[in-house]
């Protein structure tokens, strides 16, 4: 689940007044082109703030479609753009700093990701009154691959996956953070438990060797083990991938079990038994965690989830996808909250779409539709819901049933049980910011229904973003260090 979204009132419909603003991107002479994708300029009237994401989701935004851009070129935003909240001719009157990016990635999602084009400096954009004004801002930059920086505890791994490869008919690789306890070097015989890490949305294996990081997972309490820090992230057009076999991404789960485990067991002293495997997940990273316990029963002793994504779609973010038929608007007609803080909802579930939709490719929701769905006739991931009216698509929900755990839980579990299922633990704060209680406690009723043996814990006051923390990773500790043993 996406950390934060910003409340946006979203317009794709150009406006029908003649434009007077004249807005123009330029390519240096430094770069060679041509370039193809969508182009983005995002304007701050504070002129002494800095641009960060949260200014750059509330403050106008406008995008239109490049391709086979050249240098020397220069492409207007006079018409033919799309705005984030209000149309550029009816900006209000004043001086705007302005950034611009080319998003050319189109095998990872976000603006910063490689290749992606930027503009070093900012411009300005100056509107007078009545609506005129003129602009100009250079792209001058390509974000560059992040290193990573090893240490002698954090090791970079980049593994080819053979089975993705074959699904996607292009190299892919799988890329995860390995931290190595202090023990290892010393003691160059011993052996060691592994616990697999798949954090949730934005969350990379670059992540795994920051020590804020480090410590909400637990890593260094108790006994030592060798953690392993997943990204979920990368070479995934359609956003977060969570590493479940999918009709759309591929088969993520089946190549870390069978390709990714035994890679690693072979280059770190990793012990080869299941029992000594353990997994744990945050938020799209919990559902991939739970999925992957139940699917791959054998391979993991343990899993422990908090906030996940909906494992039952009785309430997918509050939606009760099979009666439900509007996801923007309830029964009575009344819009759907989306974000909630503090007990209100600041965003609605209308809004968040039309964010991403803005964006383009990889958003929550489109991740959602690669992760359960099945690809249209365009190879891209069916959608849900109609983006405009919000009406859904039954026929979709029907395609995403197998990904719905508390039905899979219902019709599976003496195969899973059979099979040597490990201990699971799915947590969940009763004021999550998605809603994602009301799916954990749905899934923990007909769970145990099945008389499976699911533990699900709903932790009261704690939100989407507190749930984890370092009092919670010292329980964990303590839970796989008893499923250790001697």
């Amino acid at each position: 689940m996406k950390r934060f979204v910003f409340p946006l009132l979203f317009s794709l419909c150009s406006s029908g007044a003649i434009a007077q603003v004249k807005l123009s991107v330029q390519l240096d002479a430094s770069l060679k082109g041509p370039y193809t994708g969508r182009l983005f300029v995002y304007t701050l009237k504070d002129t002494a703030a800095r641009f960060t994401d949260r200014t750059m989701a509330e403050e106008p935004a406008f995008y239109q479609p490049v391709a086979n851009w050249l240098p020397g070129e220069s492409i207007s935003f006079e018409k033919g753009s799309q705005p984030s909240h209000k149309a550029l001719e009816t900006l209000d009157p004043g001086v705007y700093k302005i950034v611009a990016i080319l998003d050319t990635n189109t095998k990872e999602r976000g603006n910063t990701a490689p290749g992606n084009l930027f503009s070093r400096q900012e411009g300005l954009l100056h509107i007078a009154e009545k609506g005129r004004g003129e602009g100009t801002v250079t792209l001058n930059m390509a974000f560059p691959e992040r290193p990573f920086r090893e240490t002698d505890q954090a090791k970079e791994v980049k593994m080819r996956s053979a089975l993705l490869s074959d699904f996607r008919k292009e190299d892919i690789f799988i890329k995860a953070a390995v931290i190595l306890p202090e023990s290892y070097a010393k003691d160059t015989s011993r052996q060691y438990p592994v616990v697999l890490i798949i954090p949730g949305w934005g969350g990379t294996h670059y992540h795994g060797a920051i020590p804020d990081n480090q410590r909400v997972f637990g890593m260094g309490q108790g006994k030592d083990k060798i953690y392993v820090y997943l990204n979920p992230e990368t070479q995934t057009p359609w956003g977060l991938h969570a590493f479940v076999d999918s009709r759309v991404n591929g088969p993520w789960g089946k190549a870390l079990v069978t390709e990714l485990l035994p890679y690693l067991q072979q280059r770190f002293r990793i012990r080869k038994d299941p029992k000594q495997t353990f997994i744990t997940g945050q938020s799209s990273g919990g559902y991939g965690a739970v999925w992957l316990a139940l699917h791959y029963p054998a391979s993991f002793a343990g899993c422990w989830a908090t906030a996940p994504d909906p494992l039952d779609f009785s309430s997918f973010t509050g939606v009760n996808l099979y009666t439900a038929k509007n996801y923007y608007r309830d029964e009575s007609g009344k819009e759907r909250g989306f974000l909630r803080m503090n007990g209100a909802f600041r965003q609605t579930q209308r809004d968040a779409r039309m964010a991403e939709l803005f964006a383009g490719d990889g958003g929550q929701q489109q991740s959602f539709e690669a992760e359960f769905g099945v690809p249209g006739k365009d190879g891209r991931p069916k959608e849900l819901f109609d983006p405009q009216t919000g009406d859904i698509r039954k026929s979709v929900v029907q395609e995403w049933k197998p990904y719905d755990l508390a039905l899979y839980v219902q019709n599976n579990w003496q195969k899973i049980k059979k099979a040597g299922v490990g201990k699971i633990t799915v947590y969940a704060g009763t004021e999550d910011n998605f809603l994602l209680n009301e799916s954990v406690a749905a899934f923990g009723r007909k769970a145990a229904a099945a008389g499976a043996d699911i533990r699900v814990v709903l932790v009261p006051g704690a939100d989407h973003f507190t749930l984890r923390n370092e009092a919670w990773a010292k329980g964990l500790q303590a839970e796989i260090d008893a499923l250790i043993g001697d």
